[in-house]
């Protein structure tokens, strides 16, 4: 069989269908992010704009991971419009769990903070994290995230448990 190389970049608004086939994936893949079986409820044509307003916007920037055509992982980082809170960018990262442990979130992140440290509207970054999930904390952590405070039953599992959530922050100077 031959091995295909994972290609990262900027999504553009021509993976906008891979893009929601892959959110839709991961959602019933774990329990560690926020989107479950029902996937996005997005259209293609609202991921096509999302994605238009991503590439058109100097502190949003969605990067994903490709093999072949089909995405495996993603980093999203959102931002607000308002003056006050632009400069604020919010993480979201999630990557296909049969590609969990080859560092692709790591890599992700890696081009995240270059272009954080590139644009001038990003002087902060943070993210929610579920705070039994440590491996994902130990890997902020390891990007100089600090656990910033405590989101008391900020997750809730199909079964009715409540979770806890560690928000957490970067500075970037």
């Amino acid at each position: 069989m031959a091995e295909q190389e994972v290609l990262f970049g900027e999504a553009e608004v021509s993976d906008a269908k891979a893009l929601l086939d892959f959110l839709d994936k991961v959602g019933e893949q774990s329990d560690f992010i926020d989107i479950d079986e029902s996937g996005m409820q997005m259209s293609l044509a609202q991921m096509e704009e999302s994605l238009s307003y991503r590439l058109e916007s100097t502190n949003n920037i969605c990067l994903i991971a490709k093999l072949g055509e089909r995405v495996i992982a993603m980093l999203n980082v959102a931002a607000d419009f308002r003056e006050q809170t632009r400069h604020i960018g919010d993480i979201f990262i999630v990557v296909d769990k049969d590609y969990w442990g080859y560092g692709l979130g790591q890599t992700l992140m890696d081009l995240c903070l270059d272009w954080a440290q590139e644009t001038e509207d990003i002087s902060r970054l943070e993210l929610t994290v579920q705070a039994r999930n440590e491996r994902a904390v130990h890997v902020y952590q390891k990007f100089g995230f600090e656990i910033e405070g405590v989101k008391k039953r900020g997750a809730k599992l199909k079964d009715g448990e409540f979770l806890d959530v560690y928000l957490m922050g970067k500075l970037i100077d």
